[in-house]
């Protein structure tokens, strides 16, 4: 018990390694998400942009819990100036605001590459909805945060005559939509990849890589747990923790939104025989060696193969057509799917009156 009441307790060198080294692993597996792009020879998305803009986020949130770090933050407030202590009481109300948001462009950023990977309307729609949700809850959290008091002052100087709201429970209530919508997130593409054309097998790997990145889930909640821990009475101590936790739930999002785009670095590190023999299976197309027979192209479709002595004719026909995805334009190993699709033209055939009589 003594432990426990020691107000000479440090954190502040735990917590200053661990939101330093998150963070360069959080900017390390950006990097390899933009290796991986570069060696497929796709060009840098919208979603790999909002990516970079989480990274930049992601700094200043590792700046600016440093910095608190720097003015005491992981010791008791006991043992503090007051103005160590009220200089942290602003940053931690920056830092709220700055934390939310690049929990927010991450999300927006795996939703963007998510509409990226299937671009049918439901999923974009779905899209959209989380999308909306994830930036009204930074929206929401950011108005908590700057208006937790009245005047807003109160916030780092108590003796200030006002009302604050419930600080611990704001952030516990701030918390639950959060880990929700991860959860959400992570589920979105279950149910495509479920209803594909594709072995069982096929599917669930493809279902394993999108959840490669559901320990982010484990991290929000960790850091949920920690909240319970919070006493304003002694702001520094009780919330440090939660604080080095917001900043490595914000690494861990952003290497959960790059590892499904890491399968290209995979290949050419173990081998490339897979992605070859995909390749060759795939794209194996030609008209060679059949005598008698033309390409035909109408209403500005692709051609098909007809013979030579047939005429169109005005008659409907609805065709079922399964195409080879050749995943040129994602990373995820979609190119051994079937994607069905119902297509319909006008079609005629007219027969000579030599045929007709024969």
């Amino acid at each position: 018990m003594a432990s426990a009441t020691d107000i000479h307790e440090n954190r502040q060198e735990t917590n200053r390694t661990l939101s330093i080294a998150m963070t360069a692993l959080g900017l390390f597996f950006v990097i390899l998400r933009l290796l991986a792009r570069w060696k497929k020879g796709l060009s840098i998305g919208r979603d790999d942009y909002t990516m970079l803009l989480s990274v930049v986020f992601l700094f200043a949130t590792c700046g600016l819990n440093l910095t608190m770090i720097h003015y005491g933050m992981g010791r008791h407030a006991a043992v503090l100036p007051t103005e160590n202590v009220m200089t942290i009481a602003k940053l931690l109300m920056a830092f709220e605001c700055v934390y939310c948001t690049t929990v927010g462009i991450i999300k927006v950023s795996i939703l963007l590459m998510y509409a990226r990977i299937f671009p049918t309307r439901n999923f974009r729609i779905a899209s959209i909805i989380l999308g909306g949700i994830a930036i009204g809850w930074v929206i929401a959290i950011i108005c908590v945060s700057v208006f937790q008091c009245d005047p807003i002052a109160k916030a780092w100087n108590p003796s200030l005559p006002g009302t604050c709201i419930n600080l611990k429970g704001s952030f516990i209530g701030n918390a639950v939509p959060n880990i929700v919508t991860d959860v959400a997130i992570l589920s979105l593409p279950v149910h495509a990849v479920w209803g594909l054309h594709a072995s069982l097998t096929h599917r669930l790997s493809v279902i394993a890589i999108f959840l490669l990145g559901s320990f982010v889930v484990f991290t929000s909640a960790y850091r949920f747990s920690t909240l319970f821990q919070f006493e304003p009475a002694d702001t520094t101590w009780t919330l440090a923790k939660a604080c080095t936790w917001c900043l490595i739930e914000c690494s861990s999002g952003i290497i959960s939104a790059c590892l499904p785009t890491l399968r290209p670095l995979f290949v050419a590190l173990s081998s490339k025989f897979a992605s070859s023999v995909g390749t060759s299976r795939g794209r194996t197309t030609g008209t060679s060696g059949i005598k008698g027979s033309e390409l035909q192209s109408f209403d500005g479709m692709n051609p098909v193969l007809r013979p030579a002595n047939e005429y169109l004719a005005k008659q409907q026909v609805s065709l079922q057509v399964s195409r080879r995805d050749t995943a040129s334009e994602d990373e995820v190993p979609l190119n051994t799917i079937r994607v069905q699709r119902d297509i319909s033209w006008q079609e005629t055939r007219k027969i000579s009156n030599s045929r007709r009589w024969r």
